[in-house]
């Protein structure tokens, strides 16, 4: 399902820029985050199925290798994509009067871009390469572990590994500080704004105050979805070979799985050109399953 919607998201944004031909940066990073996220869950999925069923698959090197380097690739395009367009609408949708946001928010296309910029310089260009030293040092290391038959701890100190340890925690890090930042002074700006706009005597029924605590939700969700793609990850990280852990870990991906979905979801609801491209697809889809009958 969440290949789906991702290929929905691509094919919506790729059509109105073909129509348009116009460059818009918000567009772009939907369609590309949408890429991404595709060959993710495509990822996820084939090594879930693997792991649970085919395990023997995974003791060879290069299939081990090419898996873990697309998951990386994916996952950490997928991951700036998402923090980039979290900054994009922290600084489109939100107004404080302190002076640094609002240098950032007249130059909020060229900040975001120099965003992105970043990251792909540090993820797809310099950490695969990496990566795939350090995966052949542990791999290698483990296959002669497991010809001799012995508890020879590994040893992988050399300085291509050590620089892509640290090009990988700086760069999550950076993630895992600015898009929950960004959503949380986002959620407080749009609680304050709301608040404002009830004590001005609008009330609740007012279409901008539900417009706002609808909005509220859906980055509430975001989080929430963001803290079970961790535990997702967490729990098939740590299980081992046996059949019942084999499970667990499938169950794992399941739940990682939900982000990239469910995410997907929330910005249909949130982008009005996506949400009637859904609403026309589903009345096609009943109409359809009616046999043609209004």
């Amino acid at each position: 399902m969440g290949i789906w919607i991702n290929i929905f998201i691509f094919l919506v944004n790729c059509i109105d820029w073909v129509k348009s031909r116009k460059f818009s940066l918000v567009n772009s990073i939907l369609m590309s985050l949408a890429f991404s996220r595709i060959f993710l869950l495509w990822i996820m999925l084939i090594t879930g199925v693997m792991r649970a069923f085919y395990s023997d698959t995974l003791v060879n090197k290069e299939t081990t290798l090419i898996l873990l380097c697309l998951y990386i690739m994916a996952n950490d395009s997928s991951d700036s994509l998402v923090t980039c367009l979290n900054v994009f609408y922290f600084l489109k949708i939100a107004h404080f009067s302190h002076p640094l946001f609002l240098w950032f928010k007249w130059r909020i296309n060229r900040v975001v871009l120099m965003i992105l910029l970043g990251f792909l310089i540090i993820f797809l260009f310099l950490t695969p390469p990496m990566m795939v030293k350090f995966m052949d040092d542990n791999i290698g290391s483990m296959e002669r572990k497991i010809e001799q038959n012995h508890t020879k701890s590994f040893q992988t100190g050399s300085l291509q590994v050590i620089v892509a340890q640290i090009l990988l925690s700086v760069g999550r890090l950076i993630i895992l500080v600015i898009s929950p930042i960004t959503c949380f002074l986002l959620i407080l700006f749009l609680w304050k704004h709301a608040r404002q706009m009830q004590f001005n005597a609008m009330g609740f029924r007012d279409p901008r105050t539900e417009a706002h605590i609808r909005v509220m939700g859906w980055l509430v969700s975001c989080l929430f979805l963001i803290i079970l793609y961790y535990v997702g990850i967490f729990i098939t990280e740590s299980t081992s070979s046996i059949l019942e852990q084999r499970l667990t870990g499938l169950l794992g991906f399941a739940i990682a799985g939900s982000y990239p979905s469910g995410h997907s979801v929330i910005l249909i609801l949130g982008n009005s050109k996506l949400k009637q491209a859904s609403l026309w697809v589903w009345h096609q889809a009943l109409f359809f399953l009616r046999g043609g009958k209004p």
